[in-house]
Formats: C-alpha cells, sequence, structure tokens
C-alpha cells in the first residue's frame, strides 16, 4: 500500500525533527568522547527509529525520531568482570602480604647441587639459622675445651643471640599479623561506604526511571564502578531488580545482604562489617555483621578482604599455646624444642663444680624463650662433662648434635621453606588473575568502551545529516515563499 504524501507544513516539521534527531546523536557522540576516560563509563547510543504518522488517509512518513539513548552494557561480561575484580583483589593482596610476612621472618633458604655426586643441600641464612649455628657451634667448642672460662662465656652470649632473634622473629610476625588487621579494619569501613553509595544511586536511578521511563545511563555507570571497587574488596554477588535497584550479598553467605534497594548498613535486612582482632586467640581475625554476628572462619573469601583473614589466620596464624598454627605456631614448636632438648641434655651432665647442670632457658616458646640469669651470670653453671671423671666436655658434645634434631633446624627449615612456596604461588596467582581480569576488560571494552574513530566517524555522519536537514527545511521553505507568492491578494 502505498503511504499518503504530506504537505509543507509536516515537510517543515518533519525537516525540524530531523535537525533535533541529529542534534541528539551529535550529543550523544559528544558525550562519549567526553568520557573516554571516566572509569566505569559505558558508551552510549541514540537509537534512531523511522516516524510515522497515522492519518486520514493511512500512513504518513515523518522522518526519523530518537526513541531512547541506549547504554551499551553486557549484563555477562560486566558479571564477569565484577568476579574477576575479586579474585584480582585477593591475589594482589596476598601476594604484597605474604611477601612482607617474608621480610618480617628474616630467613632465607639456598639450594645447591653437588656436581660430582648430583646431590641437593639446603642451607639457609637469617637471624635464627645463623644464631642457631652460633649456639650450637659454641657447645661444639665448648665440648673441645670445657674447662675455658671463656668458651663457656661464648654459650652464654650465643644462647642470648638466640633467644633474641627467637624473640624478634616472633614479635615482628605478630606486628605484621596487628598491620593486617588494620588494614582489614579500614576495608571494612569502605566496603561499608560502598555501601550506602550504592543504595543512595539505587534510590536515584528507580526514581529517574520511575518518572521518565527511561534509563539513568550516567549513575547506573557510577553504580557500576562502585560496585566494581567493592568486588575488589570483598566477593560479593550482584542483582539486579525488576525496578532497576541492584542487591548486593556476600557471595560466600548469600544471607548477608549489604545492600537491599534503598537500604544499607544496618536499615530492612542489610548490616555493616566489622572485624574483630585478637593476636592470642585460635583465629585471630575474624569478620563480624552489624546483624548476624561474627562470619564464619575465612569468610569472606575473596577481594582484599578475604586476602587479609587468610594472612592473618593461616599464614602467620596462632601461638601454639592457642591453636598451634601458621608461622607462629610453628616458631613457638622450634622454640620449645630447643628450651626441652637442650634443658634436658643440660640436666644429664655436670657443670664445672661437679654439680649436675640445671636449666638453661627459661619459657615455653617463641614469645619468652630466655636464658636463665643465674647461667648469665655465672657460665660454669653449663653442664659440659659427664661426671664420670676430668671433666671432659662430652655433654656439651652432645648438646651440640642436638641442633640436627627434626625439631630444630629442619623444622625451621621446613618452616621457611613453606613460606617461600607460599609467596612463589601467590606472585604467580597474581599473575594469572591479573592477566584473567584484563583480558575480560579488554572484551568489555569492545561493547561498552569508547573508540574515538568510531566516535569521529559518528560525528561526521552526524552532522552531514544535520546539515542536509537544514538545507532541506531551506528547500521547503523556498516552496513556502513560493506558494505564497502565487496567492492573490485581495
Amino acid at each position: 500500500m502505498m503511504t499518503n504524501g504530506i504537505g509543507l507544513n509536516a515537510s517543515l516539521l518533519m525537516g525540524a525533527q530531523s535537525l533535533n534527531t541529529q542534534q541528539q546523536a551529535i550529543a550523544t557522540t559528544g558525550n562519549n568522547i567526553s568520557n573516554i576516560n571516566t572509569p566505569g563509563y559505558a558508551r552510549q547510543r541514540a537509537v534512531i527509529v523511522e516516524d510515522t504518522l497515522n492519518g486520514s488517509g493511512g500512513q504518513m512518513d515523518m522522518g526519523a525520531s530518537v526513541s531512547d539513548i541506549e547504554s551499551l552494557r553486557s549484563p555477562l561480561l560486566d558479571s564477569l568482570v565484577q568476579q574477576s575484580l575479586g579474585s584480582k583483589g585477593y591475589a594482589d593482596n596476598q601476594a604484597s602480604l605474604t611477601s612482607t610476612v617474608q621480610t618480617s621472618l628474616g630467613e632465607q633458604l639456598t639450594s645447591s647441587t653437588n656436581s660430582s655426586s648430583s646431590t641437593a643441600s639446603v642451607t639457609g641464612s637469617g637471624p635464627i639459622q645463623d644464631a642457631l649455628t652460633g649456639f650450637f657451634g659454641a657447645l661444639q667448642g665448648l665440648a673441645s675445651t670445657p674447662s675455658d672460662a671463656t668458651a663457656r662465656q661464648v654459650v652464654v652470649t650465643d644462647a642470648q643471640s638466640l633467644t633474641t632473634a627467637i624473640n624478634g622473629a616472633y614479635q615482628r610476625l605478630q606486628q605484621t599479623q596487628s598491620g593486617i588487621a588494620s588494614d582489614a579494619s579500614s576495608i571494612t569501613t569502605q566496603i561499608n561506604q560502598l555501601s550506602q553509595s550504592i543504595a543512595s544511586l539505587n534510590q536515584q536511578i528507580t526514581a529517574v526511571q520511575a518518572a521518565s521511563g527511561t534509563p539513568a545511563n550516567g549513575l547506573v555507570d557510577t553504580r557500576q564502578a562502585d560496585i566494581n571497587t567493592l568486588s575488589g574488596l570483598i566477593n560479593v554477588t550482584a542483582t539486579t531488580q525488576s525496578n532497576g535497584a541492584v542487591n548486593i550479598a556476600l557471595a560466600d553467605n548469600p544471607a548477608v545482604v549489604l545492600v537491599a534497594g534503598v537500604y544499607s548498613n544496618g536499615a530492612s535486612t542489610t548490616q555493616s562489617l566489622s572485624v574483630n582482632y585478637n593476636a592470642n586467640a585460635a583465629v585471630p581475625l575474624t569478620v563480624s555483621g552489624s546483624t548476624s554476628g561474627v562470619l564464619g572462619t575465612g569468610v569472606p573469601s575473596g577481594g582484599s578482604l578475604g586476602s587479609d583473614l587468610d594472612v592473618a589466620n593461616n599464614v602467620i596464624g596462632s601461638p601454639g599455646a592457642s591453636g598451634d598454627t601458621g608461622l607462629l605456631g610453628a616458631l613457638d614448636d622450634v622454640a620449645n624444642q630447643i628450651i626441652t632438648q637442650v634443658n634436658t641434655q643440660n640436666e644429664a651432665g655436670y657443670d664445672a663444680n661437679g654439680v649436675a647442670g640445671g636449666v638453661i632457658f627459661t619459657g615455653t616458646g617463641a614469645a619468652d624463650i630466655a636464658v636463665k640469669s643465674t647461667v648469665v651470670n655465672d657460665p660454669s653453671l653449663i653442664a659440659a662433662g659427664n661426671g664420670t671423671g676430668p671433666l671432659d666436655g662430652s655433654n656439651a658434645l652432645a648438646m651440640a648434635q642436638i641442633q640436627n634434631q627434626a625439631g630444630i633446624t629442619p623444622a625451621l627449615q621446613t618452616m621457611v621453606a613453606n613460606l617461600g612456596q607460599t609467596v612463589s604461588t601467590a606472585q604467580n596467582n597474581q599473575t594469572t588473575q591479573d592477566q584473567v581480569a584484563q583480558q575480560l576488560q579488554t572484551q568489555q571494552n569492545s561493547v561498552s568502551g569508547v573508540s574515538i574513530d568510531e566516535e569521529m566517524t559518528n560525528l561526521i555522519n552526524f552532522q552531514q545529516a544535520y546539515e542536509a536537514s537544514a538545507h532541506f527545511i531551506t528547500t521547503i521553505s523556498g516552496l513556502y515563499s513560493t506558494l505564497m507568492s502565487t496567492i492573490p491578494s485581495n
């Protein structure tokens, strides 16, 4: 069926509408170009549709109009990017924290291979390993000269160096753990602020969409940027509601809702987060919800906050008296073995006065290991001999051989090696997660990102269409004038 023709008045209206349509398209393109470097911005497109008008004679073509300003987003890619940012936040923070912990411990291992025998040997260095070597080496020296007062003083001095090294490592690890707890507290503050911001944006977005029936693209971009930032801090799920609002819940525990529509931090079903830190507890660092209380161990498991929990609770861990986990527990075990085995062997011998030996080390673990004050004041109390005859140094030799007992040097080297493996794994995971996040963001940018070349091409097209529309109006106006001039005047 042929459409009806339109008159000059309708033609002028169509031309004016075309000018407005191209002007909106140009403005949208300009907005894209202006926001090319704006984080979280998704490029917009003016949706131009054919415009028709039903008249008494049938359908009349009325040019084109803008039906919508569309935000070019892929919900799937947005979701995948959000999830990848949680993994990236965890991996980045994990790599940084484990490296800091390794520095705090201050111990290293070096492997070397003998070319003739193809056997590998492991040597270590660091305050504790060096002090162990010095202390047990001093006992070896005392075994050769059990009557030498200077040799006895060297044993005492090196024993004090050993206890100082162990105490220092333990204190540095707990200070690092305390620093991680402070960081976790700061992260929960950021999480609560972002939850409030997302809830506020939900309110603005639903109000705009209810009033105009069109998406609030700029507000949605800002909200998505907040959600991405939040995901880097803690692993969450974001669920879009029919009214345009987004609900945010913990991925590990969906019952813990951070944002429900326009509510956050304690209102409705939502809650704020906080951390609890007790250096001597079996689980030193935990996260609590304002209404749900302490969350499960290791919850959250993603984002920067998740890695804070893992490093504080599993890598550094708890003292032997509480949970005996991680580096603190392992260091406690080594210190306890030194105390127990050296004291037991010293008590089996006789000192320079022929009296049965007593305690050399006091304390129960890494935090309080020390050299007994009476031994510090009187090194002759070290039981170097076996008491069967002249002072022979055999008991000092037996104490020197304790160094290679499974619970002392090998246990310390295993602890150092495990930490090195943890650091290496964290660094490899960081590389992997950074690459995954980058690839997904590249895919997202192919859909939502602004291409300056594409926008400039669009701008030229819309400009030419605008100029043609203006020329069309000029032509119709000229026809109008010609028509008016043919009308005879009365």
